[in-house]
């Protein structure tokens, strides 16, 4: 829930400072660029608790993320994989957010 909470945190603060110094063309810029960071951070930290609780396996994290890409773009569905790795990536992903989050606390 705190890594949640920093990543609302960081997108609240940081479209304000976008908003503030940059031009509009700017501001929709950070706003993409805040949404990609946080549907990737969400997207690993619940496949992540999905794997602690036994119902995802490293081997099916690919087909999920695919799967979810799926559902999220506009462009017809793709043959072909565009995730893979994403075990690892989101293992790494969760690490930096538990990170920035216990520097949050101190």
């Amino acid at each position: 829930m705190k890594s949640f909470l920093i990543a609302v945190a960081g997108f609240i603060f940081g479209g304000i400072a976008t908003f503030l110094l940059t031009s509009g063309v700017l501001t929709g810029i950070g706003a993409g660029a805040g949404i990609v960071t946080g549907l990737k951070a969400g997207a690993c930290l619940t496949i992540e608790a999905a794997k602690k609780q036994g119902l995802v396996t490293d081997d099916q994290v690919d087909g999920l993320l695919n799967a979810a890409a799926t559902e999220i773009s506009l462009k017809a569905p793709q043959d072909e994989a565009l995730f893979s790795g994403g075990s690892a990536a989101c293992e790494k992903i969760v690490a930096e957010l538990r990170e920035a989050a216990a520097k949050a606390d101190d």
